[in-house]
């Protein structure tokens, strides 16, 4: 007889399980705390329920440690995306609460049962949580720093003539940065321009901090994927940001058991958009934009950067232009390709992490 399935519906203080059977009929559903404690009671609920497989809509986000405890209590859990749950709610044109959240990602992983593993990376491997902590913390910087840099633009237009006449407009707002520190700040000017020059000065300084530590982070990225040893780096135009970034957003690679999944998850697999052909293959296709964004910008770099230094990449590209494809088109069919060598290389790097495991047992 099948058991019954589980969904969850995490929030940042509570969290909401639903329960349905074999044939989607809801049997109950419950909400806890989002505490150690709630993971207990909810944990003693799916096991009296006779649960064994759990759904988990956001298991990277508010609902990462309910995963772990599910995993860790022996429960195959499986990572729902918002999109399924919310088709199977609007299917029944249910209202949005949190146990009709719960249960529509039960009655998700009960229609397709194959959807893959949660996305709690330490669940998977603690270095690669360590990976992603550090690959965060520099996004972060990088993020915030670009937002300074555009106010500081904004704040250069500001400055008196007599300020700005001693920076090219031309320049990068980096190298007009550079310049700006070197003015005299005793310049006799606007109060207002004086107050201008002074901020800015001290932006620059603690720019220049922002630097060093997003420096010594990418160092540290690169010395934990010494550690993990992938070998996405050996891959033109991958560098250590976009190795940690694959690791980070994959997980698990088992967990795409062919090329074409990765690519439809990832964005690379472009999607049939035509009609009248019968049986035949489909002639046009179209851009999946509902994939990975990340590492779709991750392979379009790589083959952007291959375009350019490798012969082989450039006659690729140049025979699907006499294929008749657009140049958009030929590049989209590249990163198909590119999407088949990164899983590939995953798959024999995580082999190869496995095996001294396996010989030790």
């Amino acid at each position: 007889m099948t058991p019954p399935v589980g969904g969850i519906d995490p929030h940042q203080d509570t969290f909401t399980v639903g329960i349905v059977d074999p044939h989607g009929v809801e049997i109950t559903h419950e909400t806890f705390d989002n505490t150690a404690a709630g993971y207990v009671t909810a944990i003693e609920l799916l096991d009296a329920a006779g649960v064994r497989q759990v759904g988990v809509e956001g298991s990277a986000k508010w609902g990462a440690h309910v995963a772990i405890a599910l995993c860790a209590a022996g429960f195959d859990a499986r990572e729902v995306p918002a999109s399924r749950s919310a088709a199977q709610r609007r299917s029944r044109r249910l209202e949005k609460t949190d146990a009709v959240d719960a249960v529509a990602s039960a009655r998700a992983l009960l229609a397709e049962p194959t959807l893959g593993p949660v996305q709690t990376l330490e669940v998977y491997d603690p270095l690669a949580a360590e990976i992603e902590a550090v690959l965060e913390h520099r996004r972060a910087l990088v993020a915030a720093r670009t937002l300074g840099l555009h106010h500081v633009a904004d704040q250069i237009s500001k400055l008196p003539a007599e300020i700005r006449g001693q920076l090219t407009s031309d320049d990068k707002i980096e190298s007009r940065l550079r310049r700006l520190d070197r003015t005299d700040p005793a310049i006799d000017t606007t109060p207002a321009g004086a107050y201008r020059l002074e901020w800015l000065q001290a932006f620059i300084e603690a720019d220049r901090t922002t630097r060093r530590e997003i420096r010594r982070l990418e160092r540290l990225i690169d010395e934990l994927l010494d550690r993990h040893g992938t070998t996405l780096r050996d891959e033109d135009g991958i560098g250590p940001i976009a190795a940690a970034t694959l690791l980070c957003e994959v997980g698990d690679p088992h967990r795409f058991d062919r090329e074409s999944k990765f690519a439809r998850w990832c964005g690379t697999g472009a999607v049939a958009l035509s009609s009248g052909e019968g049986a035949a293959n489909p002639v046009k296709h179209r851009l999946d934009s509902r994939g990975n964004r990340r590492i779709n910008s991750v392979l379009h770099i790589a083959s952007v950067t291959q375009a350019r230094q490798q012969p082989q990449a450039a006659a690729y590209l140049a025979r699907k232009a006499t294929e008749g494809k657009t140049r958009r088109e030929a590049r989209r069919a590249h990163k198909r390709h590119l999407a088949n060598r990164v899983i590939r290389k995953m798959w024999r790097d995580e082999q190869t992490r496995k095996q001294p495991h396996a010989l030790a047992a």
